[in-house]
């Protein structure tokens, strides 16, 4: 069975921003496999609002404590490690790819960039009261 805890507690997080009507992000150990994945989230607002920006660059900025992360803000809003947004190519074609790289490759990042993307949801989470 896949825990989808994670994942609940980001569409939570995110609907108190707005109204989320699509979100990717994978779980945290890969159901058949068992090791870490690459934590990143993606998602589109029903109305995006420009006033969230600078709250969602800021924590994304500020909430890691091991790796440099980035927030974009496009059709699809996204907040992702850097190294992965780079990998992925200067239109983000290689996402995938660049995702199952890191992820088979890398399991200190993903371990590193799990525990980030915990601390960006609890500053989303605060900063939504």
């Amino acid at each position: 069975m896949v825990d989808n805890t994670r994942r609940e507690k980001i569409k939570r997080v995110l609907n108190k921003f707005g109204s989320v009507v699509w979100l990717r992000s994978p779980v945290e150990r890969h159901p058949t496999y068992g090791y870490l994945q690459v934590s990143f989230i993606a998602w589109r607002f029903e109305e995006p609002r420009d006033s969230l920006k600078e709250i969602f660059e800021t924590i994304t900025r500020e909430a890691p404590n091991s790796l440099e992360w980035t927030f974009k803000a496009t059709r699809n809003w996204m907040i992702a490690p850097t190294r992965l947004i780079q990998q992925a190519g200067p239109d983000g074609s290689k996402f995938n790819e660049a995702m199952v790289y890191i992820t088979e490759e890398d399991q200190e990042f993903c371990a590193a960039a799990r525990e980030d993307l915990s601390r960006i949801l609890e500053a989303l989470e605060s900063a939504s009261s």
